[in-house]
C-alpha cells in the first residue's frame, strides 16, 4: 500500500515540477496541460489512504476552472455529505465517527456549463476504533456428528437441527438428530453442485452453492420451490428475521432480499488493525454475527451496524478434540434461540459441541 502511495504522489507532483522549471512564461506544452486539466480534482486524500473511525478527514479540493463548475456536492460513503459548495479551491472536513469500517468512497459531483455530470472519487479505508475482546470457546457437552458430512451450514428451526453439506456428488440438505447425530431425512443436490451455507426464514429453507451462483429454495418438507441467482461465490448464510445474510469468502458480508436475492446492504469486516477475509459459515446471535474464518481455529464476532470486529474467539481446544485424522477444518455454528445454547462442529468431524464463549483475562 505504501509503494502505491509513493507512485500516486509522484504522478501528482511531477506536472507541478515541470511548470516551476518553465519560468513565468507559458509555452505550448503548458497551454495544452491547462486546457486539458479537469475543472476540479481532489488533491487529498489519495486512493487507499487509511483512517480510523472517528478521524476527521480533510478533503482538499483544487478548482482550476470555476466557471465550469456548477452544483458542487460532496458525497461520503454514497451519502450526500454537503451540498451548495462554492466552486473555489478549499478544504472540507469529514467526521467519520459514524462511518462503516472497510472500503469507503469520497466523491465530488458537479455539472459543467454544458449540463454534463462529472466528478472525482477517492476510495479510502476505515479501520475500527475498537480493539477486539479476546474470548475462548469452552466445551460444555459433546454429541455424535456424522463424519461423512462436510459441514457448510448448521441451523436450528423450531427445535429441529438442519445441516447443509458440500463436495461434488456428496452435497445434501438434511435434518439431523442432535442427540444421536443420525440423519433423519435428506435431499441430495445434483452431482454438479457444491453445496454451501443454509438458513431458514419464514418456514423457507435457502441453500447456496459455491461457484454455481445458484440459491435453492425449499419448503420445510424439502420440496424445491424455486431457484435464484447471484454474482460471485457463495459461502455462508444466516438471517435476521427479515433479510438473508451471506458471506462470499472475502471480507465482505451482504444482506439480501429473500424474494429477489438482490443486495440491500453491504458491510466489510475490519478490526482496528486489519480486515478479515475468508469469512465462511455465520450465525446471528443476540444481534451480532459470529463467523468462521476458513482454515482458522477462531471465530470473529462482528457488529452488524458498522462491520467492526468486537471479539476474536479462540476455538483451539475444540479443534484439537474434533479434528481427528481425516477430518477437515472448523466450520458450522448453530444457535438455539429458546435455550440460548450455541453449537460448533467442523467438516467431516465425528463430534458436535455445545459451547460457551468466555472472555480471556489477559495478564
Amino acid at each position: 500500500m505504501n509503494l502505491f502511495r509513493v507512485k500516486y504522489l509522484t504522478l501528482l507532483v511531477l506536472p507541478a515540477v515541470l511548470f516551476a522549471c518553465s519560468g513565468e512564461q507559458n509555452n505550448d506544452g503548458d497551454e495544452h496541460l491547462q486546457k486539458n486539466q479537469p475543472p476540479l480534482k481532489i488533491i487529498s486524500p489519495l486512493n487507499e489512504d487509511d483512517f480510523t473511525v472517528g478521524d476527521i478527514i480533510e478533503v482538499q479540493i483544487e478548482v482550476n476552472k470555476p466557471t465550469e463548475v456548477k452544483n458542487l456536492e460532496l458525497y461520503f460513503a454514497d451519502t450526500l455529505y454537503q451540498t451548495g459548495l462554492d466552486a473555489v479551491t478549499q478544504t472540507i472536513q469529514i467526521d467519520t465517527k459514524n462511518g462503516n469500517v472497510g472500503f469507503t468512497k469520497i466523491h465530488l459531483s458537479y455539472q459543467t456549463s454544458d449540463g454534463e455530470q462529472h466528478g472525482d472519487t477517492r476510495k479510502i479505508v476505515l479501520f475500527s476504533d475498537t480493539a477486539p475482546v479476546q474470548k475462548k470457546a469452552v466445551i460444555v457437552k459433546s454429541y455424535v456428528h456424522d463424519k461423512s458430512s462436510y459441514t457448510q451450514g448448521l441451523e436450528f428451526n423450531n427445535n429441529q437441527l438442519f445441516e447443509g453439506t458440500g463436495q461434488l456428488g456428496q452435497s445434501i440438505l438434511a435434518e439431523v438428530n442432535l442427540n444421536t447425530g443420525q440423519i433423519l431425512r435428506k435431499i441430495s443436490l445434483e452431482p454438479s453442485y457444491f453445496g454451501e451455507g443454509i438458513t431458514i426464514l419464514n418456514d423457507t429453507i435457502y441453500q447456496i452453492t459455491w461457484t454455481d451462483k445458484t440459491c435453492f429454495v425449499y419448503d420445510l418438507n424439502f420440496n424445491k420451490i424455486r431457484e435464484m441467482n447471484y454474482e460471485g461465490e457463495g459461502w455462508g448464510l444466516c438471517n435476521d428475521g427479515t433479510y438473508i445474510i451471506m458471506s462470499n469468502g472475502t471480507n465482505e458480508i451482504v444482506w439480501r432480499d429473500p424474494h429477489t436475492f438482490e443486495i440491500v446492504k453491504q458491510l466489510y469486516v475490519f478490526s482496528d488493525q486489519s480486515d478479515y477475509s475468508n469469512l465462511n459459515e455465520l450465525e446471528l446471535i443476540n444481534g451480532n454475527l459470529f463467523i468462521n474464518v476458513y482454515t482458522e481455529d477462531y471465530i470473529v464476532e462482528v457488529d452488524t451496524a458498522y462491520g467492526k470486529v468486537l471479539s476474536v474467539i479462540d476455538c483451539a481446544d475444540i479443534v484439537i478434540d474434533g479434528r481427528v485424522p481425516g477430518a477437515d477444518v472448523l466450520n458450522g455454528i448453530a444457535h438455539h434461540k429458546s435455550s440460548g445454547k450455541t453449537y460448533l462442529t467442523g467438516k467431516w468431524w465425528p463430534k458436535l459441541y455445545e459451547v460457551k464463549f468466555e472472555e480471556v483475562t489477559l495478564p
